[in-house]
């Protein structure tokens, strides 16, 4: 029976050399059924009412977490034991139970604006540099679950957004902050725990170019680099935002 799961799990069924690389076919089909599937939600709800918009975002809220959680009863088939990357030290893993939170806690909305904000962004990072999705074909195990975790999370996020269900004001882009930092220290952490990994790209960047291993930059340098870049990337949303939202009340007819 192990032997049958290990087969159904293995990176390659079909020996095709194929993989998800960046910017490669196999990525580009990732991506557009993922944002495609966001729109189609976006078109979907968009007129439905406040009721069945948060039905929708519980789903999505569930999935993600089955996703996860799931995901650790397969490592044995999958990686040959644990795989402790999965564990939620980056920013995407740490962010499933920050979703679950955010979502079904009674103080959730409390955190919903800056959670929903870095849950659209960070995969949305992630799936457009897959650095490590893994050498599998696109259709095994690792590959669909990995885009299909990260696609759930960035819809979340997205949706929350889109839907009107959390509405982004700048002057509370300093609880995004605040996350960010708290972030930074646990995945600091985990990287003491677990000397061999890299994660919110705190031992070396984020493209893997060296700059730590080449002497270019100090590795501590990362724990400041990161989350002010990050933070950038979370005022460019809170931008676009406020940008969307004033091209739309132009647009509106006048009363």
């Amino acid at each position: 029976m192990k032997n049958l799961f290990i087969k159904l799990f293995e990176m390659s069924h079909f020996n095709t050399g194929i993989s998800i690389t960046p910017f490669s076919i196999a990525h580009i089909v990732y991506l557009v059924l993922i944002f495609g599937s966001i729109v189609l939600g976006w078109l979907c709800f968009r007129g439905k009412t406040a009721a069945q918009k948060e039905k929708l975002l519980r789903a999505l809220a569930y999935a993600l977490v089955i996703s996860y959680i799931s995901d650790f009863f397969f490592h044995e088939f999958v990686y040959g034991g644990l795989n402790s990357d999965k564990l939620p030290f980056h920013i995407c893993t740490v962010l499933c139970p920050l979703v679950c939170f955010a979502q079904f806690n009674r103080n959730g909305h409390k955190l919903k604006e800056p959670v929903a904000i870095l849950s659209a962004l960070s995969p949305m990072m992630y799936l457009c540099y897959p650095a490590s999705v893994g050498t599998g074909e696109p259709w095994c195990y690792q590959a669909v679950q990995t885009m299909f975790f990260h696609g759930v999370l960035m819809a979340w996020g997205i949706l929350n957004i889109a839907l009107g269900e959390v509405k982004p004001d700048i002057r509370k882009c300093w609880h995004s902050g605040l996350i960010l930092v708290g972030i930074t220290f646990w995945a600091k952490l985990g990287n003491t725990l677990f000397t061999d990994r890299n994660w919110f790209f705190l031992e070396e960047d984020a493209l893997y170019i060296g700059l730590v291993a080449n002497g270019i930059i100090p590795k501590w340098s990362l724990m400041i680099i990161n989350p002010i870049v990050f933070f950038i990337a979370v005022l460019a949303v809170y931008g676009v935002c406020c940008a969307v939202r004033s091209a739309s009340k132009k647009k509106a007819p006048a009363a």
